[in-house]
């Protein structure tokens, strides 16, 4: 994964000369413990190296342009809001993005000048899911952009902004799919909690009008018309 985010991809953060998983791919003397052992008492090489230990999630800065070592802020952020981490494996299409974890947001800041914005919990309500559970939940089937709808594109930036319904599908179909887990009645607690904490009905709950959902609807209707 390092060769891949550095080598073959040139990934923002990890192709940079102080990162240290870079450090570590071109300088022999560095080896993998030593690497690994940044990672502990609290430590990180990355974002997302802690993000299922401290449940916390950051905007990121800016490494490109006019505005590079700018930090990066959340606007949109309030506490209770639903924060949803995102993922795809190498070579994986952007529309096959999938969940991996989320967790209620009780602590946030919005970011400065100095720190990029960030969101933590120190709520119960904080879900993983194994990867075969993930691969059920594809981020674009909820999500989609304002722009252009129909297609599945991250582009730039650590995070995007969706609404209260898409967050209360999500935490719908995560307990759906932790029925007999061990977490369960969790995951069914947390729907119930954010449908309530944000005034969201859950039995008004449609379903999901993501991107990858728009498009199979748009291909479908241009097969059936072609039928015709």
């Amino acid at each position: 994964m390092i060769k891949y985010n550095i080598i073959k991809k040139n990934k923002v953060w990890c192709s940079q000369p102080d990162c240290e998983c870079n450090l570590y791919l071109h300088n022999p003397h560095r080896n993998r413990a030593e690497l690994e052992a940044l990672c502990r008492n609290g430590g990180y090489v990355c974002y997302e190296s802690q993000m299922l230990r401290e449940w916390k999630a950051y905007a990121g800065m800016v490494h490109h342009g006019p505005r590079t070592g700018e930090t990066m802020k959340l606007r949109r952020v309030q506490s209770d809001s639903l924060c949803v981490l995102t993922t795809r494996e190498p070579e994986m299409d952007e529309s096959a993005r999938y969940i991996f974890a989320v967790f209620l947001v009780t602590d946030f800041a919005e970011g400065d000048n100095e720190d990029e914005g960030c969101v933590s919990t120190t709520s119960e309500y904080r879900i993983k899911l194994s990867p075969r559970e993930a691969c059920q939940m594809r981020y674009w089937s909820y999500h989609a952009n304002e722009k252009d709808p129909g297609r599945a594109v991250w582009s730039t930036g650590l995070h995007r902004y969706f609404e209260d319904d898409e967050a209360a599908m999500i935490l719908r179909d995560i307990a759906a799919i932790k029925k007999g887990t061990k977490d369960e009645a969790l995951a069914e607690r947390f729907f119930h909690h954010f449908c309530t904490v944000n005034h969201v009905d859950e039995n008004a709950l449609g379903q999901p009008m993501g991107a990858i959902v728009r498009r199979s609807i748009r291909v479908r209707k241009r097969t059936d018309e072609k039928g015709v």
